[in-house]
């Protein structure tokens, strides 16, 4: 009896600490054609189908996973992936107009889309879902099969919001003191900074409505037929985006609700380094120096006086330096340098001797230094890169080398500055503790959230009333306007009735004159 009572407790304990949980079946897709966006995503979607729901994973970049409940749908074959691209390729679309047209000509066609035969199939087939989970950087495309499904969206952005992202969510992005992400502008911007970041911003939200919305907009019937809504109006149903960042380090701007900051989300446990790279970092008395230019951006195109540059600095200092290069060949290699075509960054940059990361400021790369608390150099090439360096300067834990700058004598003084003063390991130190201190990890926030809009139907009581507003009453204008109107009809009106009263007191005055004197000249004429 005895032992029933007590197997009987130990049941009732158990169901009272458990909480009831609900299996969903959620849809990603994510077909652009970059892996380090997939580097973004790729953990949320594994993260959701290791708690137990279902999960459909259309992408570019399979990988392979045991877990039963993950099935993946391979869309390489569709796409057109780019290749690693040059320096001097990628700085050639650097500016923040060329960039705003570069990141769109990445986007997959229509045609590439409804085309493809896999994904076709999956959302024309029979299976239900709770939530479609999508990219929303260039294109807002697949929101229209989140329509058709009748299921809610919700974005995921592998970067800091963009304009149009805050328009649909109806978040303020006021351009006075919050730099457009591909701008490159600091934190603190000065007056020609404000000026150009205002240009930019409308002019960004001008290309993306003409050579992104518009041209989808043409095609929806001729492949969706009529009924279907165009894009500016479909994409104010998205319930909520994830955005990889973080204001600790990427700076203080203001977020709705239903604007989710998740970045630093792939950082995960660093692994055991192998063999031959541990030897080599546990051997270097003064530390150890870590270059790589990122997965799109070959080092070895570097032109040769720019890549001399930086095998003379590297020759100068007692540091040892791992350089991702991915020719078989390095001439001019110095005995302190070791190159691979690959390396395990994330497990680099957690080892205690790494003093320094050369990098050219792409966002995954710069979030794990700033967890792990490494200075870094950065070279920004293309797009959000320079936005993420000078965040870094402004937390004092990097600096900037400006591609067109780079010479033997800059590279091997930033370089020893960086190594030699410091402040910024310091500085890289506090970063790091602000950057870790959250309440949730990023994975567990991303994972209550999506949950959250599937338990409470798209939660559209996230969503501000200016998501829905037009833009001149957004700003005002219409009561402005009102306000004009209602001060110069006030104006108008004390100056018709200032003027009216003037004069009948003037004709009083000098009408009741002329009656006076008139009326002493009769008498003359009378005598």
């Amino acid at each position: 009896m005895f032992f029933v009572a007590f197997f009987t407790m130990k049941i009732i304990f158990f169901l009272l600490l458990v909480r009831a949980t609900y299996s969903y079946n959620i849809l990603g897709i994510f077909t652009h054609p970059m892996k380090s966006h997939h580097a973004a995503f790729d953990p949320l979607m594994i993260g959701l189908a290791e708690r137990g729901h279902q999960v459909t994973h259309v992408n570019t970049f399979p990988k392979t996973h045991q877990i039963a409940n993950y099935h993946q749908v391979n869309v390489e074959s569709c796409f057109t992936l780019p290749n690693t691209l040059s320096m001097e390729t990628m700085k050639s679309m650097s500016s923040f107009f060329g960039a705003t047209h570069a990141i769109l000509n990445f986007n997959p066609s229509f045609e590439e889309v409804l085309s493809c035969q896999p994904l076709i199939e999956l959302l024309n087939g029979s299976q239900k879902f709770d939530v479609l989970i999508t990219e929303a950087f260039t294109t807002d495309f697949y929101i229209l099969y989140a329509n058709k499904l009748n299921i809610p969206v919700i974005g995921y952005h592998s970067n800091l919001p963009y304009t149009w992202h805050a328009e649909r969510l109806g978040m303020p992005y006021n351009p006075s003191y919050i730099p457009a992400t591909l701008a490159g502008f600091p934190p603190r911007m000065n007056f020609i900074d404000r000026m150009m970041n205002l240009i930019g911003n409308l002019y960004s939200l001008y290309v993306y409505d003409t050579y992104s919305q518009e041209v989808y907009n043409e095609l929806v019937p001729k492949y969706f037929g009529d009924g279907m809504p165009r894009l500016q109006d479909a994409v104010k149903n998205t319930s909520l985006i994830f955005f990889y960042s973080y204001f600790a380090y990427s700076g203080v701007r203001p977020l709705v609700p239903n604007a989710v900051e998740v970045g630093g989300m792939h950082v995960k446990d660093s692994k055991p380094l192998p063999k031959n790279i541990e030897k080599f970092i546990n051997e270097s008395k003064h530390g150890v120096v870590y270059f790589c230019m990122g997965s799109l951006l070959r080092g070895e195109t570097f032109p040769p006086e720019k890549r001399e540059a930086f095998l003379y600095a590297f020759s100068k200092i007692p540091q040892r330096v791992l350089w991702k290069w991915e020719g078989d060949v390095l001439p001019g290699k110095s005995d302190n340098i070791m190159i691979s075509k690959w390396m395990p960054q994330r497990d680099i940059l957690a080892h205690p001797n790494v003093k320094l990361f050369i990098s050219h400021g792409g966002l995954l790369g710069t979030s794990e230094a700033v967890y792990e608390g490494v200075p870094v150099l950065g070279i920004p090439i293309f797009g959000d890169q320079r936005t993420n360096i000078k965040s870094l300067e402004a937390n004092g834990a990097g600096e900037l080398l400006d591609y067109n700058e780079i010479s033997k004598e800059v590279v091997l003084e930033k370089i020893q500055r960086l190594l030699n003063d410091p402040k910024y390991k310091e500085n890289a130190k506090l970063l790091s503790d602000r950057y870790r201190d959250r309440p949730m990890s990023p994975l567990d926030t991303a994972v209550y959230w999506t949950e959250y809009v599937i338990r409470h139907k798209g939660a559209p009581h996230l969503r501000t009333a200016a998501a829905d507003m037009p833009w001149y009453q957004y700003l005002l204008l219409d009561v402005i306007a009102f306000i004009v109107a209602v001060l110069v009809a006030g104006l108008l009106i004390i100056y018709y009735t200032t003027k009216f009263i003037l004069r009948a007191i003037y004709g009083l005055i000098c009408g009741g004159g002329a009656k006076k004197g008139s009326s002493k000249s009769d008498k003359k004429k009378r005598n």
